[in-house]
């Protein structure tokens, strides 16, 4: 059972498409990150891992350690000075308006908000497969907007043509990943720009000091764990056989390998617009 297909809410039965707007609304994002989409093909462990963990994602604990992640990712970016080409001009170049220009600026942040949540995320559910742990949360009811109000379409990986799967394929080279992270998927109505921002994003990965930074993060996600309750879901989780455990765990450390310098590169994609935004005013 191989956790190599991402299934898109029309491909899944009613209780999925649940989990799905549940995920969406707990997490205040206006898309289904992939990991989720990915589990759909083991809906045992999808359902388990979401029942327990669904509630300390909508807690007031676990978007405080989000927000704190968020805060590091921006420090460690400023402090490290890296920066994508100039986006002004690769955009008009490739005729993107100015209002396009807005709108593709919009993006990143949402990207860093995403990756963090899913990083300690992917942190929690590492902790359900190693027998859990204790901690108690608080209610955090919130209104979500962000998720109501917006929709953001990521292609999925079936849908590239020629030239954005050869993009896609060297990404995955790269990153060692099976997978290719939503903030490139979302560019692939844009081959050419997709193409520049992962030739950037390339230059960046190899820097000594981004890698620094890179584990600097991994490690403040591991700390912020603490007092957020994770079930032993190995022990409640009767019908997955050792494959099945060994395709999730594949699945989940992967991920959460990947995590930390998503986050940094998507902050890095911000602050190339902020760059341009600096020269207008």
């Amino acid at each position: 059972m191989a956790f190599t297909r991402a299934f898109e809410e029309h491909e899944v039965p009613p209780e999925l498409k649940r989990v799905y707007s549940e995920v969406r609304n707990s997490f205040d994002l206006p898309f289904v990150p992939t990991l989720f989409k990915l589990l759909a093909v083991c809906p045992e462990y999808l359902r388990l891992v979401w029942a327990d963990l669904g509630d300390v994602v909508r807690s007031r604990e676990f978007h405080s350690a989000s927000r704190a992640l968020e805060e590091l990712v921006r420090s460690l970016v400023l402090k490290g000075g890296w920066r994508f080409s100039d986006q002004q001009r690769i955009l008009s170049a490739q005729k993107f308006t100015v209002d396009d220009v807005e709108a593709m600026a919009m993006i990143p942040p949402i990207f860093t908000r995403a990756v963090c949540h899913m990083l300690l995320f992917t942190r929690l559910m590492q902790r359900g497969y190693a027998g859990g742990q204790r901690g108690r949360t608080s209610d955090g009811k919130q209104a979500a907007a962000l998720s109501r109000m917006i929709s953001l379409r990521i292609p999925n990986e079936r849908d590239a043509g020629l030239r954005v799967w050869l993009i896609y394929s060297d990404i995955k080279k790269v990153t060692s990943s099976k997978s290719v992270m939503s903030m490139f998927r979302v560019l692939s109505p844009f081959p050419s720009y997709l193409a520049a921002t992962w030739l950037d994003s390339k230059k960046i990965l190899v820097e000594p000091s981004f890698h620094s930074a890179r584990e600097q993060l991994a490690k403040r996600s591991m700390s912020l764990l603490v007092g957020l309750p994770v079930k032993d879901h190995r022990a409640a989780a009767k019908n997955l056989t050792p494959a099945n455990w060994r395709d999730i765990e594949e699945t989940v450390d992967n991920f959460t390998r990947l995590m930390p310098q998503f986050a940094l590169l998507s902050d890095v994609w911000h602050r190339s617009f902020l760059q341009v935004e600096s020269a207008v005013a």
